[in-house]
């Protein structure tokens, strides 16, 4: 049995991206606007890529492609588009805009985490039950953005 399963180290990522997000919306019409919002990206961006470079592979090695990845890899997407336009918004100044993109991205991203630890994240406990500490030790030494 592994030290630490996929889904509670990914999950607890999930609660801090929970606390990064909400700083960041809570921020939008501040000065520490803009920095709250790279701050959202770059942590965003973190587990997003460490999920596409570790898990997926894996998870697809022994699943095959489709199934719920294919939903995981549209809705990173969507994810990385929306801080862009958060950023953007603030980068010209429409703080009401990136307060918007905010609020469509909170919903995006409390549905996509529940999507995956209901689903994608017990399914990978289970596939990937003896590759579990390799993968966690692979994805905790990813450096981190600073902030």
């Amino acid at each position: 049995m592994p030290s630490i399963v996929l889904s509670s180290f990914l999950a607890a990522q999930h609660r801090e991206l929970d606390h990064v997000l909400e700083a960041a919306d809570n921020a939008c019409r501040t000065p520490q606007a803009l920095s709250a919002v790279v701050r959202l990206q770059e942590t965003m961006e973190h587990h997003l890529g460490i999920e596409e470079r570790f898990l997926f592979p894996a998870f697809e090695e022994r699943a095959g492609s489709g199934g719920p990845l294919v939903v995981m890899r549209d809705e990173h997407h969507a994810i990385r588009d929306l801080c862009q336009q958060a950023r953007a918004a603030l980068g010209a100044e429409d703080h009401k805009g990136c307060a918007r993109i905010l609020d469509t991205l909170t919903v995006l991203v409390q549905q996509h985490h529940l999507k995956e630890e209901n689903v994608l994240y017990p399914m990978s406990d289970h596939l990937l039950l003896d590759r579990a500490d390799d993968l966690v030790r692979a994805m905790s030494e990813e450096p981190r953005p600073h902030g």
